[in-house]
């Protein structure tokens, strides 16, 4: 989904630039409004049951919104070292998920599996496509809820998967505790799967399922050959999606040269 990248970003951050072909967003008082694309192809107006249900069902847990003083991406790099014994199984587990890669690398092949554009392009991380009924499944290294996308090159490139799962603590994910689970507050999705903005106050302002984020976590793998991150595989941001020129509020945090 989904701060400064967006995140959501991240799920979704988006903080970001706005054409008439990726939507963009706008900065408000209490959070971002994200304009909706103009390509149908990839935003769909009519999702199938089971999404419209598994949106509507991820707004209908009474949960509460994250803390307000919680750090939503929890720094810039990713999370502790990772001891011998479970490197091993976490090694096994990102080659699960990267062989999944070649299913997942056009925008065409995404839509075929389920996944809906979902989000504005955010600086460090790139749009966001989104099979909402992932979410309510158990976290699966091969099953990403989330895909990440270079929607700047043509054609668009995918650069990293996002996991997302509801869940009342963070999620038990890769092995080893270098993974960093974040979770964003006040998410509105339009029953389309487009999320509209994140930090709503509550469901009055919101024209679709309200999310209110204390048990949404999302995740950022960036595990696709020649996209990995100098952060870190599982940091909330990836330098070589920051942009280098550009007015500051669309800058990452860490930009450096690559």
């Amino acid at each position: 989904m989904w701060t400064r990248t967006l995140a959501i970003a991240s799920l979704v951050v988006l903080s970001a630039c706005s054409d008439s072909d990726t939507g963009g967003s706008q900065q408000t008082d209490d959070g971002f409004v994200f304009t909706a694309p103009s390509d149908t192809d990839t935003l769909s107006n009519d999702l199938p049951e089971s999404e419209v249900a598994a949106i509507i069902a991820l707004g209908a847990t009474g949960a509460e919104r994250p803390p307000a003083d919680e750090h939503q991406h929890g720094g810039t790099h990713s999370g502790h070292a990772v001891d011998a014994k479970d490197q091993a199984v976490l090694d096994t587990e990102i080659e699960t998920a990267r062989s999944m890669i070649a299913d997942l690398d056009t925008i065409e092949k995404v839509v075929a599996r389920g996944y809906v554009l979902a989000t504005a392009p955010a600086p460090g991380i790139g749009t966001h496509f989104v099979r909402w009924s992932q979410i309510l499944a158990p976290f699966t290294p091969g099953n990403p809820s989330m895909l990440l996308f270079d929607r700047s090159k043509s054609p668009p490139v995918l650069v990293g998967y996002s996991y997302a799962v509801q869940s009342g603590a963070a999620p038990k994910g890769f092995t080893g505790e270098a993974d960093m689970w974040h979770r964003h507050a006040g998410l509105c999705v339009a029953l389309t799967g487009w999320v509209i903005r994140e930090r709503s106050t509550g469901p009055d302002e919101c024209d679709g399922s309200f999310i209110a984020g204390g048990d949404f976590w999302m995740l950022h793998a960036w595990i696709v050959p020649g996209w990995e991150n100098r952060d870190g595989m599982f940091a909330p941001a990836n330098p070589k999606l920051c942009p280098r020129n550009g007015p500051d509020f669309l800058r990452c945090d860490s930009e450096t040269e690559l």
